[in-house]
């Protein structure tokens, strides 16, 4: 479930030239023809819950991406959520909803309606501060100024946030998403 929470974030923004630089250097490193593949810290807080996990991620585009962890692999293929429970061997189908915004959002960068607020340059890093209006969202994400990711985090409220720590960005090397092929001895489809 913490994984559903996490994939809803990132893609289009309006006003000012230098806001859209950056916003742009990011969409650039996000999205290369080879892919890109990173480790993530994932922290999560909702309300009196708090979870840490490790993961690794791989984004072959905006609606297509691989998350690993300990005991569940997750593929994203459009607007179907397939995740795989390599503990009891089962497989959920599930869909996104549109208006979703969360983790998934966040780590393939396929962030729809936000506004940037503001950048703010720092000596290795700029963070781009942004809100999404119609779900009274804010969060930012930093970034290298060659546009690599190095953190992001999304606030649904004060107490209710993601924030992933980025690790170990390659271009390229995707080599989990197009092989993922399970074998579940069970399949369960929430949307037939």
């Amino acid at each position: 479930m913490i994984l559903k929470i996490f994939i809803f974030f990132l893609f289009s923004f309006s006003s000012n030239l230098d806001k859209n630089k950056w916003y742009s250097k990011f969409l650039e490193a996000m999205y290369t023809p080879s892919g890109v593949s990173f480790n993530a810290i994932i922290n999560q807080k909702q309300f009196d819950m708090n979870s840490k996990i490790s993961a690794y991620v791989e984004v072959v585009d905006s609606l297509h991406l691989l998350i690993e962890i300990n005991k569940e692999t997750i593929i994203l293929r459009g607007d179907t959520i397939q995740t795989y429970n390599k503990e009891t061997n089962q497989l959920i189908i599930d869909r996104l909803i549109d208006s979703d915004i969360g983790i998934f959002s966040l780590l393939s960068g396929n962030l729809r309606e936000i506004n940037i607020i503001k950048t703010i340059p720092f000596k290795n890093t700029i963070q781009i501060n942004f809100s999404i209006p119609s779900m009274n969202y804010k969060g930012f994400v930093e970034i290298l100024k060659s546009g690599e990711p190095k953190r992001m985090r999304l606030a649904f409220s004060n107490d209710q946030y993601i924030d992933i720590s980025i690790k170990d960005f390659k271009e390229g090397r995707l080599f989990k998403f197009n092989r993922f092929n399970p074998s579940p001895t069970e399949i369960i489809n929430l949307y037939e």
